[in-house]
Protein backbone atom coordinates (compact mmCIF):
# COMPACT_ATOMS: atom_id res chain seq x y z
CA UNK A 1 0.00 0.00 0.00
CA UNK A 2 1.50 3.43 -0.96
CA UNK A 3 0.84 4.84 2.55
CA UNK A 4 3.36 2.40 3.80
CA UNK A 5 5.83 3.71 1.39
CA UNK A 6 4.82 7.41 2.33
CA UNK A 7 5.12 6.99 5.73
CA UNK A 8 8.92 4.72 6.05
CA UNK A 9 10.14 6.61 3.17
CA UNK A 10 10.76 4.05 1.15
CA UNK A 11 10.19 4.62 -2.46
CA UNK A 12 7.51 1.90 -4.04
CA UNK A 13 8.02 0.06 -6.32
CA UNK A 14 5.37 1.74 -8.96
CA UNK A 15 5.42 5.22 -7.72
CA UNK A 16 1.68 6.16 -6.61
CA UNK A 17 0.41 10.15 -7.22
CA UNK A 18 0.29 10.75 -3.45
CA UNK A 19 3.42 9.30 -2.69
CA UNK A 20 5.10 12.08 -5.06
CA UNK A 21 2.98 14.52 -3.42
CA UNK A 22 4.38 13.69 -0.07
CA UNK A 23 8.14 13.88 -1.70
CA UNK A 24 8.08 16.95 -3.36
CA UNK A 25 9.63 19.88 -1.94
CA UNK A 26 7.81 23.27 -3.69
CA UNK A 27 5.48 25.28 -2.60
CA UNK A 28 2.38 23.13 -3.11
CA UNK A 29 -0.13 26.10 -3.62
CA UNK A 30 2.48 26.99 -6.85
CA UNK A 31 2.36 23.07 -8.05
CA UNK A 32 -1.57 23.20 -7.96
CA UNK A 33 -1.42 25.99 -10.47
CA UNK A 34 1.54 24.21 -12.53
CA UNK A 35 -0.85 21.29 -12.72
CA UNK A 36 -4.01 22.75 -13.60
CA UNK A 37 -5.01 24.50 -17.08
CA UNK A 38 -4.55 28.69 -16.59
CA UNK A 39 -6.79 31.14 -18.10
CA UNK A 40 -6.36 35.01 -18.22
CA UNK A 41 -9.14 37.03 -15.97
CA UNK A 42 -10.73 39.23 -18.37
CA UNK A 43 -14.40 39.64 -16.66
CA UNK A 44 -16.24 38.58 -13.76
CA UNK A 45 -19.21 37.70 -15.66
CA UNK A 46 -16.43 35.41 -18.20
CA UNK A 47 -14.96 33.51 -15.10
CA UNK A 48 -17.96 33.06 -13.40
CA UNK A 49 -19.35 31.26 -16.45
CA UNK A 50 -16.59 29.55 -16.66
CA UNK A 51 -17.37 28.07 -12.70
CA UNK A 52 -20.62 28.03 -13.94
CA UNK A 53 -19.66 25.65 -16.95
CA UNK A 54 -17.35 23.37 -15.01
CA UNK A 55 -20.20 23.01 -12.22
CA UNK A 56 -22.94 21.34 -14.39
CA UNK A 57 -19.93 19.26 -16.53
CA UNK A 58 -19.06 17.78 -12.72
CA UNK A 59 -22.68 17.35 -12.45
CA UNK A 60 -23.10 15.50 -15.49
CA UNK A 61 -20.37 13.22 -15.26
CA UNK A 62 -18.70 14.91 -18.07
CA UNK A 63 -15.13 15.48 -16.24
CA UNK A 64 -13.53 14.38 -12.69
CA UNK A 65 -11.51 17.99 -12.54
CA UNK A 66 -12.85 20.12 -10.26
CA UNK A 67 -9.82 22.78 -10.48
CA UNK A 68 -10.00 26.07 -12.41
CA UNK A 69 -7.10 28.77 -12.77
CA UNK A 70 -7.37 31.81 -13.61
CA UNK A 71 -4.37 34.38 -13.68
CA UNK A 72 -4.34 38.39 -13.10
CA UNK A 73 -7.09 38.53 -11.04
CA UNK A 74 -7.72 41.82 -8.78
CA UNK A 75 -7.61 41.81 -5.66
CA UNK A 76 -11.35 43.55 -5.51
CA UNK A 77 -12.42 40.85 -7.90
CA UNK A 78 -11.85 38.42 -5.63
CA UNK A 79 -13.08 39.70 -2.59
CA UNK A 80 -16.29 40.08 -4.84
CA UNK A 81 -16.33 36.49 -5.49
CA UNK A 82 -15.60 35.02 -2.10
CA UNK A 83 -18.52 37.35 -0.66
CA UNK A 84 -21.19 34.79 1.06
CA UNK A 85 -23.52 36.71 -1.20
CA UNK A 86 -21.98 35.57 -4.02
CA UNK A 87 -23.54 32.74 -5.64
CA UNK A 88 -19.84 31.69 -6.76
CA UNK A 89 -19.51 31.37 -3.20
CA UNK A 90 -21.71 29.06 -2.76
CA UNK A 91 -20.58 25.76 -5.08
CA UNK A 92 -16.85 26.67 -4.94
CA UNK A 93 -13.57 27.53 -2.91
CA UNK A 94 -11.16 30.00 -3.71
CA UNK A 95 -7.53 30.23 -3.11
CA UNK A 96 -5.87 33.63 -4.06
CA UNK A 97 -2.40 34.68 -4.10
CA UNK A 98 -2.36 38.55 -3.57
CA UNK A 99 1.30 38.23 -4.78
CA UNK A 100 1.18 37.12 -8.25
CA UNK A 101 -2.72 37.59 -8.41
CA UNK A 102 -3.52 33.55 -9.47
CA UNK A 103 -7.05 32.19 -8.28
CA UNK A 104 -7.38 28.92 -7.79
CA UNK A 105 -10.80 27.73 -7.87
CA UNK A 106 -12.11 24.26 -6.89
CA UNK A 107 -15.84 23.73 -8.16
CA UNK A 108 -18.51 21.32 -5.44
CA UNK A 109 -19.12 18.74 -7.75
CA UNK A 110 -23.06 17.91 -6.55
CA UNK A 111 -24.93 17.73 -3.07
CA UNK A 112 -22.72 14.59 -2.33
CA UNK A 113 -19.80 17.14 -1.88
CA UNK A 114 -22.00 18.98 0.46
CA UNK A 115 -23.75 16.42 2.52
CA UNK A 116 -19.99 15.46 3.02
CA UNK A 117 -19.17 18.75 4.51
CA UNK A 118 -22.46 19.00 6.85
CA UNK A 119 -22.09 15.45 8.16
CA UNK A 120 -18.37 15.03 8.97
CA UNK A 121 -19.02 19.16 10.05
CA UNK A 122 -21.65 17.21 12.80
CA UNK A 123 -19.20 14.61 13.86
CA UNK A 124 -16.68 17.33 14.89
CA UNK A 125 -19.16 19.62 16.53
CA UNK A 126 -20.44 16.42 18.62
CA UNK A 127 -16.75 15.44 19.66
CA UNK A 128 -16.05 19.01 21.00
CA UNK A 129 -19.32 19.16 22.94
CA UNK A 130 -18.90 15.33 24.84
CA UNK A 131 -15.53 17.16 26.38
CA UNK A 132 -17.60 20.06 26.90
CA UNK A 133 -14.80 22.06 25.03
CA UNK A 134 -17.11 23.61 22.20
CA UNK A 135 -17.16 26.97 23.31
CA UNK A 136 -13.33 26.33 23.00
CA UNK A 137 -13.05 25.69 19.48
CA UNK A 138 -15.16 27.60 16.93
CA UNK A 139 -16.05 26.35 13.00
CA UNK A 140 -15.47 28.80 10.83
CA UNK A 141 -16.67 26.66 7.72
CA UNK A 142 -15.51 28.53 4.45
CA UNK A 143 -14.28 31.46 5.73
CA UNK A 144 -11.34 33.18 4.01
CA UNK A 145 -8.86 33.07 5.95
CA UNK A 146 -4.74 34.48 5.16
CA UNK A 147 -1.63 32.12 5.34
CA UNK A 148 1.32 33.67 3.56
CA UNK A 149 0.61 35.09 0.18
CA UNK A 150 -2.85 33.24 -0.43
CA UNK A 151 -6.14 34.13 1.21
CA UNK A 152 -7.67 30.51 1.11
CA UNK A 153 -10.85 28.66 1.99
CA UNK A 154 -11.25 25.49 3.38
CA UNK A 155 -14.56 23.12 2.83
CA UNK A 156 -14.59 23.76 6.45
CA UNK A 157 -12.56 24.07 9.22
CA UNK A 158 -12.22 25.37 13.03
CA UNK A 159 -10.03 28.18 15.34
CA UNK A 160 -8.96 27.95 19.00
CA UNK A 161 -11.32 30.53 20.01
CA UNK A 162 -9.12 32.71 21.27
CA UNK A 163 -7.14 32.78 18.33
CA UNK A 164 -9.98 33.98 15.96
CA UNK A 165 -9.17 32.68 12.59
CA UNK A 166 -5.63 30.66 13.82
CA UNK A 167 -7.07 27.19 12.19
CA UNK A 168 -6.15 24.01 14.07
CA UNK A 169 -8.09 21.55 11.63
CA UNK A 170 -8.79 21.84 8.11
CA UNK A 171 -11.13 19.44 5.62
CA UNK A 172 -11.11 18.90 2.47
CA UNK A 173 -13.57 17.02 0.38
CA UNK A 174 -12.87 16.08 -3.26
CA UNK A 175 -13.08 13.41 -6.01
CA UNK A 176 -11.16 10.62 -5.52
CA UNK A 177 -10.05 11.48 -9.25
CA UNK A 178 -8.31 14.54 -7.79
CA UNK A 179 -6.22 12.76 -5.24
CA UNK A 180 -3.20 13.99 -6.10
CA UNK A 181 -4.78 17.97 -6.19
CA UNK A 182 -6.79 17.40 -2.91
CA UNK A 183 -3.18 16.25 -1.21
CA UNK A 184 -1.50 19.17 -3.11
CA UNK A 185 -4.39 21.34 -1.06
CA UNK A 186 -3.58 19.83 2.18
CA UNK A 187 0.49 20.66 1.97
CA UNK A 188 -0.63 24.05 1.22
CA UNK A 189 -2.54 24.40 4.45
CA UNK A 190 0.05 23.01 6.64
CA UNK A 191 3.56 23.86 4.80
CA UNK A 192 2.37 27.48 3.78
CA UNK A 193 4.17 30.26 5.78
CA UNK A 194 2.49 31.62 8.61
CA UNK A 195 -0.12 28.76 8.67
CA UNK A 196 -1.63 28.02 12.02
CA UNK A 197 -3.18 25.05 10.70
CA UNK A 198 -2.32 21.52 12.68
CA UNK A 199 -4.51 19.32 10.92
CA UNK A 200 -6.10 18.54 7.89
CA UNK A 201 -8.57 16.08 6.39
CA UNK A 202 -9.08 15.03 3.06
CA UNK A 203 -12.00 13.05 2.07
CA UNK A 204 -11.81 11.45 -1.19
CA UNK A 205 -15.14 10.42 -2.64
CA UNK A 206 -15.79 7.99 -5.50
CA UNK A 207 -18.44 8.39 -7.78
CA UNK A 208 -18.44 5.43 -9.97
CA UNK A 209 -18.35 3.13 -6.67
CA UNK A 210 -19.39 2.81 -3.33
CA UNK A 211 -15.39 4.28 -1.49
CA UNK A 212 -15.13 6.65 0.17
CA UNK A 213 -10.86 7.75 1.09
CA UNK A 214 -9.86 9.95 4.28
CA UNK A 215 -6.20 10.83 4.52
CA UNK A 216 -4.51 12.62 7.40
CA UNK A 217 -2.22 15.17 7.16
CA UNK A 218 0.35 16.67 9.41
CA UNK A 219 3.76 18.63 9.98
CA UNK A 220 5.70 15.29 11.03
CA UNK A 221 9.26 15.84 12.02
CA UNK A 222 11.64 12.86 10.23
CA UNK A 223 15.03 13.90 11.78
CA UNK A 224 16.54 14.75 8.75
CA UNK A 225 17.23 17.12 5.92
CA UNK A 226 17.00 20.89 5.84
CA UNK A 227 14.68 23.18 7.90
CA UNK A 228 13.44 26.54 6.31
CA UNK A 229 11.57 30.02 7.84
CA UNK A 230 9.01 28.76 5.39
CA UNK A 231 8.64 25.46 5.90
CA UNK A 232 9.73 24.27 8.99
CA UNK A 233 8.32 20.63 8.32
CA UNK A 234 7.01 18.81 6.07
CA UNK A 235 3.39 17.64 5.78
CA UNK A 236 2.56 13.81 5.57
CA UNK A 237 -0.35 11.41 5.70
CA UNK A 238 -0.27 9.89 8.91
CA UNK A 239 -3.77 7.50 8.84
CA UNK A 240 -5.61 6.44 6.08
CA UNK A 241 -8.85 4.94 6.14
CA UNK A 242 -10.95 3.24 3.02
CA UNK A 243 -15.00 2.84 3.04
CA UNK A 244 -16.15 0.17 1.01
CA UNK A 245 -19.09 -1.92 0.62
CA UNK A 246 -19.04 -5.38 -0.15
CA UNK A 247 -22.11 -7.78 -0.22
CA UNK A 248 -24.37 -5.29 1.58
CA UNK A 249 -21.88 -4.17 4.04
CA UNK A 250 -19.79 -1.20 4.96
CA UNK A 251 -16.11 -2.20 5.29
CA UNK A 252 -13.60 0.41 7.30
CA UNK A 253 -9.67 -0.55 6.92
CA UNK A 254 -6.67 1.44 7.75
CA UNK A 255 -3.14 2.07 8.91
CA UNK A 256 -1.89 4.82 11.36
CA UNK A 257 1.48 6.13 11.58
CA UNK A 258 2.75 6.70 15.03
CA UNK A 259 6.08 7.49 16.27
CA UNK A 260 7.39 5.57 13.83
CA UNK A 261 4.67 2.74 14.16
CA UNK A 262 2.24 1.15 11.97
CA UNK A 263 -1.29 0.33 13.49
CA UNK A 264 -4.12 -0.85 12.10
CA UNK A 265 -6.98 1.10 12.76
CA UNK A 266 -10.67 1.56 11.99
CA UNK A 267 -11.16 5.03 13.19
CA UNK A 268 -9.86 8.81 12.88
CA UNK A 269 -8.37 9.94 15.76
CA UNK A 270 -7.23 13.65 16.28
CA UNK A 271 -5.30 15.14 18.72
CA UNK A 272 -6.97 16.85 20.97
CA UNK A 273 -4.08 19.23 21.64
CA UNK A 274 -3.83 20.37 17.74
CA UNK A 275 -7.48 20.59 17.08
CA UNK A 276 -7.88 22.92 20.75
CA UNK A 277 -4.79 24.39 21.02
CA UNK A 278 -3.60 22.97 24.40
CA UNK A 279 -3.35 19.65 26.08
CA UNK A 280 -6.34 18.32 28.11
CA UNK A 281 -6.49 18.23 31.60
CA UNK A 282 -10.04 17.42 32.53
CA UNK A 283 -11.32 13.84 33.12
CA UNK A 284 -13.16 14.38 29.76
CA UNK A 285 -10.92 15.76 27.81
CA UNK A 286 -9.15 13.17 25.22
CA UNK A 287 -7.67 12.60 21.50
CA UNK A 288 -11.34 13.27 19.22
CA UNK A 289 -12.62 10.22 17.74
CA UNK A 290 -14.37 9.59 14.79
CA UNK A 291 -15.29 5.67 15.49
CA UNK A 292 -16.16 2.53 13.09
CA UNK A 293 -19.68 2.74 13.77
CA UNK A 294 -19.35 6.77 12.76
CA UNK A 295 -17.47 5.96 9.78
CA UNK A 296 -19.81 3.71 8.81
CA UNK A 297 -22.49 6.10 9.10
CA UNK A 298 -21.40 9.02 7.20
CA UNK A 299 -20.18 6.59 4.31
CA UNK A 300 -23.51 5.37 4.19
CA UNK A 301 -25.16 8.91 4.25
CA UNK A 302 -23.09 9.37 1.43
CA UNK A 303 -23.56 6.72 -0.71
CA UNK A 304 -27.60 6.54 -0.65
CA UNK A 305 -27.10 10.55 -1.89
CA UNK A 306 -25.07 8.72 -4.86
CA UNK A 307 -28.16 6.02 -5.00
CA UNK A 308 -25.78 3.39 -4.24
CA UNK A 309 -28.04 1.91 -1.38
Amino acid sequence: MDFLHSISNVPPSSSSELSSVESESTDTLVQLTKETKQQPFTTNRSLQKSLEHLQQALQQDQTSDQYLVFTSVPLKQHSKLSDDRSQTSKYSRLSYNVETQILIAKVMANPTHELAIRSFDLLISLELRAMNVHREVKPFGSTTVEIGNWKKEADCCWAPALTNTRLSLVVEVGLSESARRLALNARGWLETYSSSVKLVITIGIKRETPEIIFHRWELVSRGYGVQTRSSPLPAYRTAFLKLSRTNNTTIVTGESYLNGTITATTQLDLSFNKVVGRPPHQPLERDLVISEQELRIFAEDIWGEQNFL
